[in-house]
């Protein structure tokens, strides 16, 4: 019996001693949650004041904290992003583009045949020329020919009727034994 009222006493106290620690901890889960949101509100306080706890400070600058290299990033960012994606459809502006440049050469051809040639139009059929167009450069060698829109050169009409006829121009090598049977003696020595 001895060992019995022992071993019920040693419950009881078993369980007053474990609602004792219950009751501890539960008073002490409500002081430690007050004490956990004072350590939160002391932390952002610290955060907010600049303070660095000790294990931050004998590192060096986190670069996002250093100003210049964050702007430059971000500008290198920037200008690499800008335009990621082209979303237009460019198809119609260069359609636009071809007609125009198209009627610029008709316009030019037409000042060509009617002898009114102006500076932009030689420009228009020299650039036309740097390109191998055939057209082009019959066109220019004609104008070298009989000094329409330029100061006659028979040399360089000769020369582009040359080029012409590699370019597949007809009557391009016809053109140019006409234009050297026109030449002086002079002329032809330049040629060579």
């Amino acid at each position: 019996m001895f060992l019995k009222n022992s071993g019920m006493q040693n419950m009881k106290s078993a369980r007053y001693l474990i609602s004792c620690l219950w009751a501890v901890f539960g008073i002490s889960g409500a002081a430690q949650a007050a004490s956990l949101d004072d350590l939160y509100r002391d932390i952002i306080r610290s955060d907010n004041e600049g303070y660095l706890p000790l294990f931050v400070k004998n590192r060096s600058t986190p670069d996002i904290l250093n100003e210049e290299s964050y702007n430059a990033d971000a500008k290198n960012n920037l200008q690499q992003t800008r335009h990621p994606i082209n979303l237009t459809n460019n198809r119609l502006q260069k359609e636009a583009f071809v007609r125009a440049r198209q009627l610029r050469w008709n316009k030019t051809l037409k000042a060509v045949e009617e002898n009114r040639t102006t500076p932009l139009d030689l420009s228009e059929i020299t650039y036309r020329v740097s390109l191998n167009d055939a057209k082009a450069v019959e066109v220019l060698a004609w104008m070298y020919t009989r000094g329409v829109g330029v100061r006659q050169d028979l040399p360089a009409a000769f020369r582009l009727y040359r080029q012409a006829e590699k370019l597949q121009v007809p009557q391009a090598a016809e053109n140019a034994a006409l234009v050297y049977k026109a030449m002086t003696p002079e002329q032809r020595a330049l040629l060579k």
